[in-house]
């Protein structure tokens, strides 16, 4: 049996919740479900950690567009 170029579904584990989920980061071509999705500031993003589930990273990119608590607005 040939093995598949991508990864299987649930292959990926999310580091903050342990949930499992489909991450197709190494998939040729990449074609991932998170490209949806807004990205991060590049000070948010950790190179060597792993990819988050879509609950985990929608939580942080819905974080991420908070006003830090006690900042004014302009």
């Amino acid at each position: 049996m040939k093995p598949s170029a991508s990864r299987p579904p649930g292959s990926a584990r999310c580091p903050r919740c342990g949930n499992a989920f489909d991450c197709a980061m190494h998939a040729e071509p990449f074609d991932c479900w998170c490209r949806q999705m807004p990205p991060l500031p590049r000070e948010r993003l950790d190179p060597s950690g792993r990819c988050l589930c879509p609950e985990c990273l929608a939580a942080e990119i819905a974080r991420v567009a908070q006003p830090e608590p006690g900042a004014e607005s302009p």
